[in-house]
């Protein structure tokens, strides 16, 4: 594992991690003690200043660098910039949290609360942060070709393990809440034979739907659009060229996942904000018509955390991911003859 990605993610884990843990204590105390405010200002500043960061990468290139595009570098200047006025608009004006609420509709969201304030700072923070890495990789091309040079298994599942953390985390466990109740929150048992059977369900038929997309989508466009807006994910899906190596991608993907989107954040925005939210981190699939099919699978997954528990769905998140990436590895095999 890369020596500068470890200290960046460090970074931000006590940074978020520590504005997370103060959010607790303040809804558990009642008392605001000021300095979660100016942490969340500063996730304003720090998704304007990146915003920044890219546009100046492709305004003004190092020598020897990779070539950005400026008008994206542009676009993702004006989305970082209003995502940062919304943190610091959220963080000031209760006002403008009660319309929040009325404007969601679902799920348990408090204007009051703390820590459902820094769940929405910190996920715009991410979601723009996501959006400018996707610009200054040089879009879905450059992201395929990166995608290319191979996935460190262990940043695969240090990535995964701090969703987890920020999940239990982020529910107050052993600060408002013990282990049971925070497992219980987060939609967590040992799997029951309902579990195993709407997961298994849901995840190839959501794999079905995703197979009957793909194919309305390829009489849609020319090959030449399809391979160029597919080449991230097929090149994800050939990064774990083996049986082993796709059964702990789909799984440390379908627990942290799943854990962090359904199993925290649902009950809190609802089915419908998760899912965009979900869908939009996916950047391999940004702006292509198969961020249709990820809303859709999100859906479906948010679905299965209401009908029977979150265990459900890391059932059918597994399923849908191991199933593409077998199939996908058996087929190769054919073809090579290997």
């Amino acid at each position: 594992m890369d020596i500068s990605y470890l200290l960046t993610m460090m970074a931000a884990l006590f940074y978020c991690g520590g504005a997370v843990f103060i959010a607790n204590q303040e809804d558990l105390t009642g008392v605001q003690s000021g300095l979660l405010r100016w942490m969340l200002y500063g996730t304003a500043g720090l998704t304007f200043l990146f915003g920044l960061t890219v546009l100046q990468a492709a305004l003004a290139p190092l020598p020897g660098s990779q070539t950005i595009d400026g008008l994206a570098a542009g676009v993702n200047f004006v989305l970082a910039s209003a995502a940062a006025f919304l943190i610091f608009q959220l963080v000031s004006s209760a006002s403008l949290r009660l319309i929040l609420r009325k404007v969601m509709g679902e799920g348990a969201y408090r204007p009051e609360s703390r820590v459902h304030l820094t769940a929405l700072a910190l996920a715009l923070m991410l979601l723009s942060i996501t959006i400018g890495n996707l610009v200054l990789r040089g879009g879905l091309e450059g992201l395929a070709q990166s995608y290319a040079q191979g996935i460190n298994p262990a940043e695969l599942i240090f990535e995964q393990g701090l969703w987890v953390l920020f999940a239990f985390l982020g529910v107050g466990a052993f600060i408002r809440r013990d282990l049971s109740a925070a497992l219980s929150r987060l939609g967590l048992r040992v799997p029951t034979a309902q579990d195993y059977a709407f997961g298994f369900g849901v995840g190839i038929g959501l794999y079905a739907v995703i197979i009957a997309l793909g194919a309305v989508w390829a009489l849609l466009v020319t090959p030449e659009q399809l391979e160029a807006q597919t080449a991230a994910a097929s090149q994800l899906a050939q990064a774990f060229g083996t049986l082993p190596a796709a059964l702990v991608l789909s799984l440390a993907v379908a627990v942290g996942e799943e854990v962090f989107f359904r199993g925290a954040l649902q009950p809190i925005f609802g089915i419908g904000p998760t899912s965009v939210f979900f869908t939009l981190l996916h950047t391999q699939y940004t702006l292509t018509p198969a961020t249709i099919g990820i809303f859709f699978v999100s859906l479906g997954m948010g679905w299965l955390r209401q009908r029977c528990s979150t265990s459900a769905a890391i059932i059918a998140h597994f399923v849908y991911n191991f199933v593409q990436l077998a199939l996908a590895i058996l087929a190769g095999s054919m073809m090579t003859g290997s």
